[in-house]
């Protein structure tokens, strides 16, 4: 009886070391899975963040040019004045 009992404590310490082991590897895949997703999310993230960076360049050249192309005369000329490339300067 003795030796049946001790048979069944050894079973159960196996068991609660084999459920603990699984249990730290369950633990680590879950922590590697969800690591996975956060660095996918911070990519694309970034890649959002880059594309709407090259969107407001482009957005203010494309502004600039049609200032420059919406200029008078008059602004253009007291420009080129301003630069020194006037004919008496």
């Amino acid at each position: 009886m003795a030796k049946k009992k001790q048979k069944q404590q050894q079973q159960n310490a196996t068991t609660a070391t084999e459920a603990k082991t699984s249990l730290g590897s369950l633990k680590d895949l879950v922590n590697a899975d969800a690591l996975a997703k956060l660095k996918q999310l911070e990519k694309e993230m970034k890649a959002e963040s880059e594309r709407k960076a090259k969107e407001a360049a482009e957005q203010k050249r494309r502004e600039q040019e049609e200032r420059e192309r919406n200029k008078s005369f008059a602004e253009l000329l007291d420009e080129y004045e301003k630069k020194g490339g006037g004919k008496y300067s």
